[in-house]
């Protein structure tokens, strides 16, 4: 009987310490997943932060496989000074309007490569150039820029196509009918940067035609005439033919005029500039605007041989 009673205490006690030692670890596995939980909660929480910061590191931007977008604005580090999220970051990545845009610091141009016109300062926006990837215009130089430009390009082609003189009028064509009279003449001496310019136009017109830009040239002793580097124009049919005549010897071109319309040298789509308009928002020179006037200006170009 007492070897029973014996044995049963030692079960009895075997089983209550099964018990206990099944509470602990039930008790550990609970603290363990509680610590587990909280730890997940706390990368979630930083993921989330990074996510809504998205700083962007020197590897990152350096990647072959990072996508550089069309907009940037030069920001001043010290805004995320101290944010150890973005410690080493150059800048971040923020969307605008729907359209995606790198905030990089200032101290960071250099490291861009990249060419910011006019020079990068802080709260400025660039956008894209249209022919170079690494270069960004300032966004309310955009369509001064590309005027000078187109102006320089033409001139260019008279002097590569051997002209004696050449005359450029830009006008705002909105609607209308227009009869115009235009004189336009000018001298340049050997040496010198003398230039006499005289204009003289009469216009009739029913609602708006409002001139935005006029120059000529005269070349003296200009022999040239080889195939002219385009850019502006590269796709501008009227430009083509006037090239292609005159390089082909075949009859005596003397003069031409031609009437270039703004679309077909545009800086932008007007979609674009909608978009860029709605990125950088109010109280900035109005990109939209500016680009429903480039595409109803019209280009007179003349030229003589």
């Amino acid at each position: 009987m007492e070897d029973n009673k014996k044995k049963n205490t030692e079960k009895l006690s075997e089983w209550m310490q099964k018990t206990v030692d099944v509470s602990k670890k039930a008790t550990l596995n609970v603290k363990k997943g509680i610590e587990n939980a909280i730890e997940k909660a706390k990368i979630g929480a930083l993921r989330q932060k990074l996510k809504k910061l998205n700083p962007v590191f020197p590897a990152q931007y350096e990647d072959k496989n990072f996508n550089l977008p069309n907009m940037i604005m030069i920001v001043d580090d010290a805004v995320r000074r101290g944010n150890k999220l973005c410690d080493g970051a150059i800048g971040w990545l923020a969307t605008n309007g729907g359209m995606e845009m790198l905030c990089l610091y200032d101290e960071a141009v250099e490291f861009s490569k990249l060419t910011f016109i006019p020079a990068a300062i802080c709260d400025a926006i660039y956008y894209v150039d249209s022919f170079d990837r690494s270069k960004f215009i300032r966004t309310d130089c955009i369509f001064s820029k590309a005027h000078e430009e187109k102006i320089a390009e033409l001139k260019h082609i008279a002097y590569c196509l051997g002209a004696k003189n050449c005359s450029i009028e830009i006008y705002e064509a909105q609607s209308g009918d227009s009869v115009r009279q235009i004189d336009a003449s000018a001298k340049e001496i050997k040496g010198k940067s003398q230039t006499q310019e005289s204009f003289e136009s009469n216009s009739v017109r029913r609602e708006s035609n409002v001139r935005s830009g006029k120059d000529a040239v005269v070349f003296e002793d200009n022999s040239n005439c080889k195939q002219p580097e385009l850019k502006w124009f590269l796709h501008d049919e009227n430009i083509k033919r006037l090239i292609e005549m005159r390089l082909s010897g075949e009859g005596s071109l003397k003069s031409e005029t031609l009437e270039l319309s703004g679309v077909s040298s545009a800086t932008m789509s007007q979609k674009t500039a909608y978009a860029i308009d709605s990125a950088i928002g109010k109280g900035s020179v109005s990109m939209s605007s500016q680009a429903e006037k480039e595409y109803h200006s019209k280009l007179l170009y003349h030229i003589e041989f």
